[in-house]
């Protein structure tokens, strides 16, 4: 009885925990998660279903590279056969169609290995590893392009947040001067007008901002492999500029070769290629291989005058062999075509893969010149809004010294208000900029750190 009891404290204890346990998960879920930008890539690596079906690829050019590698084991036909047939073999017809007649069972197994194909086998494994590679190649360049556009939402996300404070601040002084004009004597009602037309401006433009960042958020789980009613947040909550030296071109380029997918794809193509032409010119080759079988019929009841020969009985009969085997298929016409197909289609592959490299090469040369770019215009924005807080600060100084009015005051207000949020747009185009260009270099998954883009 003390056993029995113990026994159901347990359970009951180990029951309580579960439910425990599964209640502050679910609080857990319900919550909102918070994720900095290493994060949520580690939690796409996991989760994104793009970058998972990659691995499918990658099983499947193995599974072909282990078909291409036999590693000797034989391969084994069978084959059985049940059949009703004559008892006497010197009368068969009379004894068949008479009714006198027997059932017969045949298993026939044979075993053949291939012992040398001439290097056909070997560079059909070549040719497979090379798939392999292909595949690999693949999964990064998804894997790049996934955590790219991640990129881009992630840093769209706090440019809404910045630009959404922003409007905050635009907001509260247009309703500032719109209570100051309206507490004149004189009040100037086309004036107040239009401050209320430009504050209703703002309001559509917070609300449209506002959806903009909602669908971001979206975009990131739906990238993330998240479920759409899980709440996220970001960590990140001020737009930074990335520190990021540029380089000459010449070193992007450099390091694009070793290390963008694209790149890598293009060499393996050709690779594939040049193999796929050095296996159409072994197939005239011969294949040399060892085998053997055993071949064993039964069929009770038999007469007749073979039914002691072992050998020549139809029916009743053991038969075993073991030997080699040397076959091919030498057809001239056939394979010279052939031949002349791989090497068109090699040729074609080498103009393809140069045409594809120069577009590669200009595509970064033109990436490199945004950064350039983005760069200049993000300095510019910079020093504009230097200007314009410079002036707002005047005229807020010169208004509450009595020397200045309150109508300069807004209006400086609002323009640097407005270079404000052009100088964050200008370092988020600037941030992305700089991811583009890594990520057309094939080094975007260097994403341990925000800054180190």
């Amino acid at each position: 009885m003390t056993q029995l009891f113990h026994h159901k404290i347990i359970t009951l204890i180990l029951i309580f925990a579960a439910m425990v346990s599964i209640f502050i998960s679910h609080w857990a879920w319900a919550g909102t998660l918070t994720f900095s930008f290493n994060e949520s890539v580690e939690m796409a690596l996991k989760n994104n279903d793009q970058i998972r079906a990659t691995k499918y690829d990658i099983d499947l050019s193995k599974a072909k590279l282990e078909q291409a590698h036999p590693k000797s084991i034989p391969v084994v036909k069978y084959e059985y056969r049940l059949a009703p047939v004559p008892q006497d073999i010197d009368n068969p017809a009379d004894s068949f169609f008479g009714g006198d007649i027997s059932v017969f069972n045949e298993v026939k197994v044979e075993l053949g290995s291939a012992l040398t194909t001439f290097g056909k086998i070997k560079t059909a494994q070549e040719l497979a590893q090379l798939g392999i590679n292909a595949a690999w190649f693949k999964r990064s360049k998804t894997t790049n392009e996934v955590i790219g556009k991640m990129y881009q939402v992630y840093e769209g996300i706090i440019l809404a947040r910045e630009l959404l404070a922003l409007a905050k601040q635009a907001q509260n002084a247009l309703s500032d001067k719109i209570q100051d004009l309206e507490k004149e004597k004189i009040q100037d009602q086309i004036q107040i007008l239009k401050l209320k037309v430009a504050l209703f401006e703002i309001d559509r433009r917070v609300e449209e901002a506002q959806k903009k960042k909602l669908l971001a958020f979206e975009a990131l789980k739906f990238q993330m492999g998240l479920v759409s009613d899980v709440n996220i947040d970001i960590k990140d909550k001020t737009l930074l500029p990335v520190n990021f030296q540029l380089k000459g071109v010449d070193y992007y380029l450099d390091k694009a070769h070793e290390y963008l997918p694209e790149f890598k794809l293009l060499a393996t193509g050709l690779k594939a290629k040049e193999k796929q032409l050095a296996l159409q010119k072994l197939d005239p080759a011969p294949n040399l291989g060892v085998g053997g079988f055993v071949d064993v019929g039964r069929a009770p009841a038999i007469r007749g005058a073979g039914d002691e020969n072992n050998f020549t009985n139809p029916f009743n009969f053991t038969k075993a062999g073991l030997g080699f085997q040397l076959q091919g298929q030498f057809d001239y016409v056939k394979n010279r075509s052939q031949v002349k197909q791989a090497e068109a289609d090699l040729l074609k592959t080498v103009y393809e893969k140069r045409a594809a490299v120069g577009g590669l090469e200009l595509d970064i040369r033109k990436t490199y010149q945004d950064v350039v770019e983005a760069k200049r215009l993000m300095i510019k924005s910079e020093d504009e809004k230097k200007v314009a807080r410079q002036l707002a600060f005047l005229t807020k100084s010169n208004a509450d010294i009595g020397i200045g009015e309150k109508k300069d005051y807004y209006d400086t207000l609002q323009s640097y208000l407005v270079f404000q949020g052009r100088s964050f747009e200008a370092v988020y185009n600037y941030n992305i900029a700089v991811a583009m260009l890594k990520q057309k270099i094939g080094v975007f998954h260097d994403y341990q750190k925000r800054d180190s883009l």
